[in-house]
């Protein structure tokens, strides 16, 4: 399929989604934040027996802080737990592409696979009606990306799109392919996908998210991701970890993200990384804010307020009240 045929295939596919449940004028250009601070739990938190009491505790948390509650449905989570969760009544989000078998690649030479995972995505959630997604969509690769969870590994599925000449020797870690004519070609590709996509589903807002710098993944910094133009979710570990690979100030690329007016959502976790370790055996973090670590989360999250964000997804392994309470001891 032609790059021309990108948003074709695209109103083919929504052809057969669900009616429009929402009403929601999307931003070329900046996102207008400001509003009541809203706190979600990752659905990926909750796959345990007791996920309902820790919704719960969210809630009242959420409450006592003047909060609104929410959860983000993964590209993890199952039809039941989909099910399960949005018979709470509660404010979602979602984590494309939801229930899809490949990821997102607006980079791949050949569109096809990601304008049907936007199809299904933008049906869900209409029919759910939820209003964002957020979402990885540049790896150098032209090869399909399968989903993980739902019984498939991360590591195996991604395994399709390593390239050795583009990671750094015996891992996974991106070296600096950023200045390369095959990066500028895909990254093009990327920004005219977006800008279709955001003429195609105006009614729903398509967050592009900062990746975790491994299998050629392209979406790194701010000075890759702001000149398209498109609403951005700045993931804190990710870009913790982005920032000691290639020898940057983490808090210097978060306001470049910032400044923008871009930034619509943050996924706020803790990375316990260091310098102690070899770049080359980075991982990521998605640890409890209050964990031991080197970032300065509380400037981090003091820069996300002074620059209107409102939105803050807890993507945490072992999330609860302790982690809603850290946030908002930081916020005025």
């Amino acid at each position: 399929m032609s790059e021309k045929a990108f948003s074709g295939a695209i109103i083919n596919c929504c052809i057969i989604a669900s009616p429009v449940l929402c009403s929601w004028e999307y931003p070329m250009k900046k996102i207008n934040m400001r509003n009541k601070t809203r706190v979600e739990y990752t659905s990926v938190a909750l796959t345990g027996e007791n996920w309902r009491n820790l919704v719960d505790e969210g809630i009242v948390a959420c409450e006592q802080h003047g909060f609104e509650f929410g959860i983000q449905i993964h590209n993890t989570a199952t039809e039941t737990q989909i099910r399960e969760i949005s018979a709470l009544g509660l404010k979602m989000s979602f984590h494309a592409p939801v229930l899809d078998e490949f990821q997102i690649n607006l980079a791949s030479e050949d569109p096809a696979l990601s304008a049907m995972s936007f199809a299904r995505t933008a049906g869900l959630m209409r029919g759910l009606n939820v209003k964002e997604a957020v979402f990885h969509g540049f790896n150098m690769t032209d090869h399909a990306i399968p989903s993980f969870g739902r019984g498939r590994d991360y590591e195996v599925a991604f395994a399709a799109s390593l390239r050795e000449e583009l990671s750094m020797p015996g891992s996974t870690i991106c070296n600096d392919f950023f200045g390369s004519e095959e990066y500028r070609v895909r990254s093009l590709r990327v920004s005219q996908r977006l800008a279709e996509i955001r003429r195609d589903y105006s009614d729903l807002v398509f967050l592009l998210e900062n990746d975790f710098p491994a299998y050629g993944a392209g979406s790194v910094f701010a000075e890759h991701m702001v000149k398209m133009g498109n609403p951005i979710c700045v993931d804190s570990s990710h870009l913790w970890a982005s920032c000691f690979i290639f020898d940057r100030d983490f808090h210097a690329e978060t306001e470049a993200f910032l400044k923008s007016g871009l930034v619509g959502m943050v996924h706020l976790h803790a990375s316990v990384y260091t310098s102690a370790t070899p770049k080359a055996e980075w991982s990521d973090g998605h640890m409890p804010l209050n964990t031991e670590n080197r970032m300065e989360l509380p400037r981090f999250i003091r820069l996300c307020e002074k620059y209107g964000v409102s939105t803050f997804i807890l993507e945490i392994n072992g999330v609860g009240k302790a982690d809603i309470d850290y946030l908002a001891s930081y916020l005025q």
